[in-house]
C-alpha cells in the first residue's frame, strides 16, 4: 500500500472514529448542528437506562443500583439500570478522593464522553449511595419539572 492510500485511509478512519465534520459557513447549517446536539437538560430528561461505574474499592455499584431502584420517581419515569455499559444512556461514575471520606460522582453521556452533572458527597453521617441517589434524583426532578412548565 502506498503512502497516499495509507494517508487517505487514516483520514477516513479519523473521520469515522471522531465524527469529524467539515466546518460550515451557512448559518442554517450551523443552527441545525446546534439542534442536533441537545443540551444537558434535554439529555437528562430523555435518559432511561443508567450504568454505574466505580473507580474506588470503597464503593460497590450494586449499592447505588439498589438505592436508585427503591426511589419512587425512578420507577415512575420508567428508568432502568443496566450492567452493560454499551446499553446505557447515562453513566454515573463514582470515585473516592484519596485519604478522605468524600466521594465524587459524575454523570456522563457515554457516546459523547460529555459530562452533564457532578457532585460530591461525604460518607460521614449516612450512606454514600443514598446521598448520591438523592442528589441525582433531585437533578432529574428539576429538569423534568422545567420541561413540564408552559413556555
Amino acid at each position: 500500500m502506498n503512502a497516499s492510500a495509507l494517508w487517505a485511509k487514516t483520514i477516513i478512519l479519523l473521520i469515522l472514529c471522531f465524527n469529524i465534520t467539515a466546518p460550515t459557513t451557512n448559518a442554517a447549517n450551523e443552527l441545525q448542528a446546534v439542534a442536533a446536539h441537545p443540551g444537558s437538560a434535554d439529555i437528562l430528561r430523555a435518559a432511561r437506562v443508567i450504568y454505574i461505574r466505580t473507580n474506588s474499592v470503597f464503593f460497590k455499584p450494586s449499592t447505588l443500583e439498589n438505592a436508585l431502584l427503591r426511589r419512587e420517581e425512578f420507577q415512575e419515569w420508567g428508568m432502568e439500570i443496566t450492567r452493560n455499559e454499551a446499553d446505557a444512556d447515562l453513566i454515573i461514575e463514582v470515585d473516592r478522593k484519596l485519604f478522605t471520606t468524600s466521594f465524587v460522582y459524575t454523570v456522563i453521556v457515554p457516546r459523547a464522553h460529555r459530562v452533564l452533572a457532578s457532585g460530591r458527597v461525604n460518607s460521614i453521617g449516612g450512606t454514600v449511595e443514598g446521598k448520591i441517589s438523592d442528589s441525582f434524583i433531585k437533578r432529574l426532578r428539576l429538569v423534568r419539572a422545567a420541561s413540564a412548565q408552559p413556555k
